[in-house]
């Protein structure tokens, strides 16, 4: 592959975990707004199917994203085996953007599931 196929794939995998994270993100939101306006109307076991769907939706985005990046690797490091340089990275920018980036993903699974696990608040 040419110099520029290779970085075109490499770019183009950076957009998709970017997309990765943003659907991740909308489906976190809705899942904590339809519980919050189905209230009290759900049931327990219904609450632990909503909940027990997120937890595996999210555990499926995690993974995604990380075989996106390590596919995203693998072709940084053939560009430099056939000889190309490598896409120029701030390694200083780069660390804490991936650690927020897991700070996100950790707190916000955290969250919805402990917005999914509360008690109703109403009379049932």
């Amino acid at each position: 592959m040419s110099e520029y196929e290779l970085t075109s794939l490499a770019l183009e995998l950076f957009r998709d975990m970017d997309a990765q994270i943003r659907f991740w993100l909308e489906a976190t939101f809705a899942v904590v707004v339809a519980v919050f306006f189905a209230g009290d109307r759900l049931t327990r076991g219904l609450r632990r199917l909503i909940a027990s769907l997120y937890m595996a939706a999210s555990a499926l985005a995690g993974l995604r994203w990380v075989l996106t990046l390590r596919r995203n690797l693998a072709y940084r490091e053939r560009l430099m085996a056939e000889g190309y340089g490598d896409i120029p990275t701030d390694l200083w920018l780069l660390v804490p953007i991936n650690l927020l980036i897991l700070f996100i993903f950790v707190a916000g699974v955290a969250g919805a599931m402990h917005f999914m696990s509360r008690p109703p608040i109403g009379d049932s």
